[in-house]
């Protein structure tokens, strides 16, 4: 489960993307969550992403995952379309639960709803989000998350596993009650609502000193650099002892045997910047560097180096897939 294989992206779908237009800044690409258009004199920031491995808040999560899309290429989130997906067996009260997140996450972005379909569906076990968020670009340029360049320091805002640490509070509590205090559960179910990176995004990108940027969910913060990596053909050697976690993650990640930089981490944002612009970046911490071209991750922990090829699976899913197959 998760993201397809990159091969698969390439060779199946990157390859037949319609027509050739010239109105396209930035197109689809390996690494790339948003594309950005031109439309008369305005250039804009799209994003399209679902909620699928959430069973709760997925009205929350579908706003601000896609806001976060838009606002590490460059863009201010301004529209949002969401296609709501519901199993047969849903009540009316868990619609009017997600419209409210939906609305409650808009507003707090200044985010207008434009447009939407709701549906019942087949064959659907918990209901999936997919989003469409757009936003005029404020950076003087797109920030791609190819941009990352040789002597770049990678830096971090925000956790680790924010987005799983939440998730798994909620989703398998009956598995961790019991085995962690209450207090700790009820403190990770709460980080849902730190999951947006629209403001400190923002703020690099109209001061135009981020060379790359991107907000890491699948695969969590090494899945983040990794994708930074590939995308600009650079290696890049992270320091996983400077990576913030907090205190729920480390404990829910203790319990479930799982690794908080692996762990979907919508929450946090990563961005490749020059050296020269270290003093500006309050508020981030240093996690890495930029080296030669060559691509991949070197992963520095206490117990050594990790050299990383390919991209790693999310341990959300990981533990979905273990579930599922203990259950069935």
């Amino acid at each position: 489960m998760g993201k397809i294989e990159r091969r698969l992206l390439e060779n199946l779908v990157l390859r037949k993307l319609g027509a050739t237009r010239r109105d396209i800044l930035v197109g689809p690409a390996y690494g790339e969550d948003a594309a950005v258009i031109k439309v008369g004199g305005e250039r804009l920031v799209v994003s399209a992403d679902p909620i699928t491995g959430a069973g709760r808040m997925v009205g929350w999560l579908s706003v601000h995952i896609n806001a976060n899309d838009v606002a590490v290429a460059g863009g201010r989130p301004r529209w949002f379309s969401p296609i709501i997906l519901l199993p047969e067996d849903s009540s009316e009260e868990d619609l009017g639960m997600m419209v409210d997140e939906i609305d409650r996450a808009s507003r707090e972005l200044g985010v207008a709803v434009a447009t939407g379909h709701t549906e019942v569906a087949p064959g659907i076990t918990h209901p999936i989000i997919a989003g469409f968020m757009v936003g005029p670009l404020v950076s003087s340029k797109p920030i791609r998350s190819s941009g990352a360049r040789k002597g770049d320091l990678i830096v971090m805002w925000g956790w680790a596993g924010v987005e799983g640490t939440a998730i798994l509070a909620q989703d398998m509590a009956e598995r961790l009650r019991g085995r962690l205090p209450q207090k700790v559960l009820e403190n990770a179910s709460r980080l849902m609502e730190k999951i947006s990176v629209v403001r400190p995004a923002l703020r690099l990108a109209r001061r135009n000193i981020a060379n790359a940027m991107h907000d890491p969910t699948e695969g969590g913060v090494l899945g983040g650099v990794y994708e930074m990596a590939e995308a600009s053909g650079r290696q890049i050697r992270l320091y996983g002892e400077r990576i913030p976690v907090a205190e729920e993650t480390r404990e829910i990640c203790r319990v479930l045997g799982c690794d908080p930089l692996r762990l979907i981490s919508s929450g946090a944002l990563i961005a490749s910047v020059p050296r020269r612009y270290a003093g500006l970046l309050h508020g981030f911490k240093v996690v890495g560097e930029v080296g030669g071209r060559g691509g991949g991750v070197i992963l520095v922990r206490e117990g050594g180096e990790e050299r990383v090829d390919e991209p790693p699976q999310d341990e959300l899913w990981r533990l979905l897939e273990e579930a599922y197959r203990t259950t069935f």
